[in-house]
């Protein structure tokens, strides 16, 4: 087995992390991209035990199984019951998986050199206090993976971790390969929101759930998964826990099939999910729905299509889910992502086109438009195609208005209306001759205010000693920027000036 090119890349920025004296460094990658195998091999090179935290049963077993197969070892797990580590003879496994939670409540037993280096797995967890009460406890080197580093909480993970080794983000791996493509489609729906309450940093459940557990809304969400899904194996991603239960009803009986559907939640053991999700990887359930139980850390690359069947406000939430189905499988061409628009929502709801965070607000929010605009005439859109679009709206419009503000005369470009102040108070003396130097030390030609009469001018003077008493820039200003297509109408004197000498500057840095 062989690391992929950009896993490489993330051994070694991690490694030269270590020599340059980083004792605790974040590798940021997307779902699907292979976190675990890069920590299997920096376990297989590591030259002391290792130790790997999650904080599931199911993250703990599975971490366990591709190790043990990457480095060919015996992996040990301390967790519950099993005590493969901490175990009474004294004797120490190299590569140890062990469950945040079970490990806390042993720290006792556990040297606090026990280890080389830790492995937070979903290290996105890694503020929390049941971590840090683990981290403090070793001399250790730390590794944190993740796809998703920002936190709903807003607890900044450099407060663990000292430095980022490694990013890679999920629309490079989109271009290259390793995921496949995501598609949107967003469905309108009846739902009002909008006295939704918010609350630690995600809509209250109670409120969201009383809503959508009502039959229409039901309805609404189950008939366009069995319409949208053909044969792909579909991830639900409920509101709550009586939500999936709920949905899972309808959609079993819109299929007519009482098995077409499953719903899991964290009320069931491992052992209790386990046979349900074989059913599910073998094709015999078509449906698998749960609430928040499979957003980390569930790996089944044929999943074609994700339905958010609740709001979510978070982006990195919302990005954990989508990479249930970004894992490329023989025969998928992408992921089609349904997302669920209430009708009336106060609170901003991510979608597929904000897991690309990196594109600007105004392309995210074209890119929106097009999505729905598409989704209305009943066609999903490749989200990397709604951003492109809305990248050259963007360039288009951004084109338009540096032209436009080129042919600008420089009461135009301050936001004055010189047309506004012809057509008033028509006759009476002209302007006199130190009204006109006013205006020609202001920076305006003459030629477009000497036929003002006096009051004319008196009243445009006011206008331009009024941008002058907030601090607004003066018409000399804006004439020199509009020259350069900036648009200067609502910018300050000092920042005028500001921009002013930094085109100066440029200008000598060219030639």
């Amino acid at each position: 087995m062989q690391l992929r090119p950009y896993q490489a890349a993330a051994l070694e920025a991690v490694r030269d992390a270590y020599r340059r004296k980083h004792r605790a460094v974040l590798v940021v990658m997307p779902t699907g991209t292979g976190k675990t195998v890069l920590f299997a091999e920096i376990a297989r090179l590591a030259k002391g035990p290792v130790l790997v935290l999650a904080h599931r049963q199911e993250l703990v077993e599975q971490a366990r199984q591709k190790i043990a197969a990457w480095c060919d070892d015996v992996v040990a797990v301390e967790m519950a019951g099993r005590r493969e580590f901490t175990r009474p003879d004294g004797t120490r496994p190299r590569i140890t998986v062990a469950s945040i939670q079970t490990l806390r409540q042993r720290l006792a037993s556990v040297p606090r050199d026990a280890f080389r280096i830790v492995v937070v797995d979903e290290a996105h967890h890694a503020t929390a206090d049941s971590y840090r009460a683990v981290l403090d406890h070793f001399d250790a080197h730390l590794l944190g993976v993740t796809a998703t580093p920002d936190r709903s909480d807003r607890v900044p993970l450099g407060e663990v971790f000292s430095e980022v080794a490694f990013e890679y983000d999920m629309r490079t791996a989109i271009q290259d390969g390793w995921l496949c493509p995501i598609r949107s489609f967003l469905v309108q729906t009846q739902a009002d929101f909008s006295r939704v309450r918010k609350i630690a940093g995600e809509l209250a459940t109670r409120d969201v759930e009383d809503i959508l557990n009502q039959e229409l809304h039901l309805v609404e969400v189950a008939a366009p998964i069995l319409g949208e899904r053909g044969e792909r194996p579909a991830i639900v991603f409920a509101a709550s826990v009586a939500h999936a239960h709920a949905l899972t009803r309808v959609l079993n009986e819109l299929a007519g099939d009482p098995g077409f559907a499953v719903a899991l939640d964290g009320t069931s053991s491992l052992e209790e999910r386990a046979p349900v999700l074989e059913r599910f990887r073998s094709g015999r359930v078509k449906v698998l729905v749960n609430c928040a139980l499979f957003t980390e850390g569930f790996d089944v690359p044929d999943i074609a299509l994700v339905a958010i069947a609740r709001p979510v406000l978070s982006r990195a939430f919302y990005a954990q889910m989508v990479g249930r189905g970004t894992r490329i499988a023989p025969g998928k061409q992408d992921v089609l992502v349904l997302d669920f628009v209430p009708t009336n929502c106060r609170h901003s709801l991510a979608q597929a086109v904000d897991i690309f965070a990196s594109s600007s607000e105004e392309v995210q929010a074209r890119a929106r438009r097009i999505a729905a605009e598409r989704s209305a005439e009943g066609e999903a859109i490749a989200v990397e195609l709604a951003l492109e679009l809305a990248q050259q709206e963007q360039e288009a419009q951004e084109a338009d208005v540096s032209y436009q503000l080129r042919k600008r005369d420089p009461f135009a470009a301050v936001g004055i209306d010189l047309e506004e102040h012809r057509r008033k108070h028509r006759g009476g003396p002209r302007a006199t001759a130190t009204q006109l130097e006013y205006f020609r030390r202001a920076g305006l030609p003459l030629e477009l205010v000497e036929d003002l009469s006096s009051r004319q001018a008196d009243n445009l003077r006011e206008e331009l000693l009024d941008r002058k008493a907030v601090g607004l820039c003066t018409p000399k200003q804006a004439r020199k920027l509009v020259e350069h297509g900036i648009d200067p109408r609502n910018l300050y004197f000092d920042e005028a000036q500001e921009l002013l000498r930094e085109i100066k500057a440029a200008r000598r840095a060219g030639g």
